[in-house]
C-alpha cells in the first residue's frame, strides 16, 4: 500500500463541477474561479480555448476515477461505519459526474482519455495516479477490523492526488471551466481529507 500524505486543511462546501456543453452535471453554489492562496490567476482564456495543462490536468483526473469508484464501492458494500458507507456512496456518485463532464472535454477537443505512460512527464504535479489494482486488492483482502482503517488511509493518498492535480492546473490552466472545475476538485477533495482525517483520529 502506497504511503498517503496528512494535509491540514480548512473544511470547505463539497460541490459538483461544471460540464462542458452537452454533458449534464449538478447544479452548484461553488463561486467562479479563485485560485489559492499565494497564487497569481492564470489568464483565462474567454474565448473557451485550452492549453496542454487544461489537457493533462483532464486526463490525470480520468485516470483517477477508475481505481476510486472500485474502492468507493467496497466501502460502501462492507465499511461497518455508517458515516464511512454515506461518505463513500455521496463520493461515488458524484465522481461519477465528474467523469462524464472530464471525458465530454477531452472528447470535444479529440484528445486521449487517458495520459502519457512515461513518469517523467508528471513528476512536477503529483505524479500518475497512485491507486492501482495492487491497492484495490489491499482492500478488498482487508480484514473486518482493518476494513475502515485501509480505505481511509488508502482514499486519503488518492484524494491528495487530486488536489495536487487541481494546484496544477489553477497555476497554469487557461480554459475558463476547466479552471472552475479545478477549483471545485481543489475545494472538494480539501473536504473530504479534512472530513477523512476526522474518521481516522475520531
Amino acid at each position: 500500500m502506497k504511503r498517503f500524505v496528512l494535509l491540514a486543511v480548512a473544511l470547505v462546501t463539497l460541490a459538483a463541477c461544471d460540464a462542458p456543453p452537452g454533458v449534464s452535471a449538478r447544479p452548484s453554489s461553488v463561486p467562479s474561479f479563485a485560485p489559492p492562496s499565494g497564487s497569481p490567476p492564470p489568464a483565462v482564456s474567454e474565448s473557451g480555448g485550452y492549453n496542454d495543462t487544461d489537457v493533462m490536468f483532464l486526463q490525470m483526473m480520468s485516470a483517477q476515477y477508475g481505481p476510486a469508484a472500485e474502492l468507493l464501492k467496497l466501502a460502501a458494500a462492507r465499511s461497518a461505519n455508517t458515516k464511512v458507507r454515506d461518505l463513500a456512496a455521496a463520493m461515488d456518485v458524484t465522481q461519477a459526474d465528474e467523469l462524464t463532464a472530464v471525458q465530454g472535454w477531452l472528447r470535444a477537443w479529440t484528445k486521449p482519455l487517458t495520459p502519457a505512460t512515461d513518469p517523467n512527464l508528471h513528476a512536477g504535479h503529483g505524479g500518475l495516479p497512485a491507486t492501482g489494482p495492487d491497492e484495490v486488492k489491499a482492500l478488498r483482502d482487508a480484514p473486518a477490523a482493518e476494513f475502515d482503517k485501509v480505505f481511509l488511509n488508502l482514499l486519503l493518498g488518492h484524494q491528495h492526488q487530486a488536489i495536487e492535480y487541481a494546484r496544477m492546473e489553477l497555476a497554469s490552466g487557461v480554459n475558463p471551466k476547466v479552471l472552475e472545475f479545478a477549483t471545485r476538485v481543489d475545494s472538494s477533495r480539501t473536504a473530504q481529507v479534512t472530513m477523512m482525517l476526522g474518521m481516522v483520529s475520531g
